[in-house]
């Protein structure tokens, strides 16, 4: 069953729960002209965040998640993982096969969601990261029974403007690209502010070594994304024989960065998943 819904001109979209990255989506949205804030009704758990909501973003904000999806043409979840149950529960039987439902819960899947909905609703599963924020994100995409390449397109209309946005074949996957790049700001703050103690270290500016981590790394991943090199091979032209960088890579490597990066990725996968094995439960 195809949505109603073909364009973002004109339509209600309405986040249940704008909370860290409900509210994220909607500054971006609001930020970039996506849709105007006359366009946006939110729902909250408190009528004191409500109203925070209100004033924060200028849109209307309420705590009754039916007024939500009864005034909304796209209804996008945005609430915890722990919580998707019960909202789901609440608002199941009130949502119409002329809607689009978009989820941004980590390890929540489409089927779950589709098995909470009374009718054969369109839901597209999503997993931005907090970079929509400044138009860098990473979003990925997975359509679910119901939803048709109108209803997949119109999903990726809400993110093209703010970054990236891939499509995933395999719903199995969005566990990793959860923990991955849903989760891929934290491992870069992470590396910028090691970089940044590092320079100070040596004798920088606190200051100027903030700037210049943050640009080399916004340099390095400008380099993969628009040159289409391998990193290795990127990694290999700045590291010249018995040079600087060599030494320092070394170094790295010696510590385990790489198998670190490893364990990592796979720890936030599993996280994801067990979050689905809760949800099924």
């Amino acid at each position: 069953m195809e949505s109603q819904v073909n364009s973002l001109n004109d339509v209600k979209v309405g986040i249940i729960g704008v909370g860290t990255i409900g509210g994220t989506l909607v500054e971006a949205l609001i930020k970039n002209e996506i849709v105007g804030s006359g366009q946006l009704i939110g729902s909250t758990s408190h009528e004191e965040s409500a109203r925070k909501v209100e004033e924060e973003y200028g849109i209307e904000a309420t705590t009754d998640n039916r007024r939500v999806v009864e005034e909304a043409d796209i209804v996008v979840l945005a609430v915890e993982p722990q919580m998707i149950e019960k909202v789901l529960e609440e608002i199941g039987y009130h949502l119409s096969r002329d809607q689009l439902v978009v989820s941004v819960a980590a390890g929540i899947t489409t089927e779950f969601i589709e098995s909470k909905i009374d009718q054969e609703i369109p839901v597209v599963r999503t997993m931005p990261n907090t970079a929509i924020t400044v138009n860098a994100g990473a979003t990925a995409v997975v359509p679910g029974k119901f939803a048709s390449e109108s209803d997949l397109n119109l999903t990726k209309e809400l993110f093209e403007p703010v970054g990236l946005v891939e499509v995933i074949d395999e719903e199995d996957l969005m566990d990793a690209v959860t923990g991955y790049s849903g989760s891929g700001p934290a491992y870069g703050y992470l590396i910028i502010e090691s970089l940044i103690e590092a320079g100070v270290r040596v004798g920088l500016p606190r200051d100027r070594a903030t700037k210049l981590a943050a640009q080399s790394l916004l340099g390095a991943a400008k380099m993969v994304l628009e040159t289409d090199e391998h990193p290795a091979k990127l990694k290999d032209m700045v590291t010249t024989p018995a040079g600087v960088t060599v030494d320092a890579v070394m170094k790295l490597e010696e510590g385990g960065v790489r198998v670190a990066f490893f364990k990592a990725i796979e720890e936030a996968t599993e996280k994801s998943r067990q979050l689905k094995l809760d949800s099924d439960r």
